[in-house]
């Protein structure tokens, strides 16, 4: 068993131990940290914000859609291949269920580059202060990044501060996280 797949398997028991009620209130605790982290970063700017759909065991992503009417918001749809693409989301968006069993927005329109600044918060398993990240191991946000990374202007993790890890191996093609919001704050990550 890699070092990664073990860290994986110790990220993912600690974040079970948590309560649904820890779960919760660190969710809101974490939504509102990154409220006022993107305000105090990008100010009144308008936003295209790349969010995932959480499933049950992550950081609840459910209300960060919409928080903010000037920015668009994006939910990635996720091709057989673990390919992605990103399509807005509205407040009357069809959601179904996708490859990877996660809810996917229908009938939005795709994110272009350039058309705004562009934020994209990540899931992850795991993180280290230098902004490494371990995801469920498909790699779908590694790809989608290395061919985008020149048109997000941050890169953000969402994750309960037991997540941490001392270190995380990274590859060749691992591209870091700028920041890392918990429940207790914002994490400014090594690497920038």
């Amino acid at each position: 068993m890699t070092i990664k797949i073990r860290l994986r398997q110790h990220c993912m028991e600690r974040r079970q131990a948590l309560s649904q009620q820890q779960k919760e209130a660190f969710s809101q605790r974490i939504q509102h940290h990154l409220t006022h982290f993107l305000d105090s970063l990008f100010s009144q700017q308008s936003l295209n914000i790349l969010c995932y759909q959480s499933l049950p065991s992550e950081v609840s992503t459910k209300n960060i859609f919409h928080q903010k009417p000037q920015h668009i918001y994006y939910a990635p749809i996720t091709h057989h291949r673990g390919d992605m693409d990103w399509q807005s989301v509205e407040p009357k968006t069809i959601w179904r269920t996708g490859h990877f069993q996660i809810n996917e927005p229908t009938g939005g329109q795709l994110w272009r580059a350039n058309t705004r600044p562009t934020i994209l918060i990540c899931p992850l398993v795991g993180f280290d202060l230098h902004g490494n990240r371990i995801g469920m191991g498909k790699g779908c946000f590694d790809r989608w990044l290395a061919n985008h990374q020149q048109h997000i202007q941050h890169i953000l993790g969402l994750a309960f501060s037991c997540q941490e890890c001392s270190h995380i191996p990274i590859e060749t093609h691992d591209i870091p996280l700028h920041n890392v919001i918990t429940e207790k704050g914002y994490i400014s990550c090594q690497n920038t």
